[in-house]
């Protein structure tokens, strides 16, 4: 059973990952071309809080 901690940071990537199709649509729409500095930054956010929650449950998994 994930963590609170664990739940805010999957919603978190949840954000994450909607707010890049958003700006996918929106470049699409105004004709733009994409920002790769965006995307990379979502990246980024979206691996820190994937280690982050690995971090998490390898504390859990440890006995004592």
């Amino acid at each position: 059973m994930p963590t609170e901690k664990q739940l805010d940071y999957l919603e978190k990537i949840a954000i994450a990952k909607d707010e890049i199709r958003g700006q996918i649509v929106l470049e699409a729409i105004k004709g733009l071309e994409p920002d790769d500095e965006y995307y990379e930054k979502q990246r980024q956010k979206i691996a820190k809080y994937n280690r982050k929650i690995t971090e998490l449950t390898k504390r859990e998994d440890k006995p004592g």
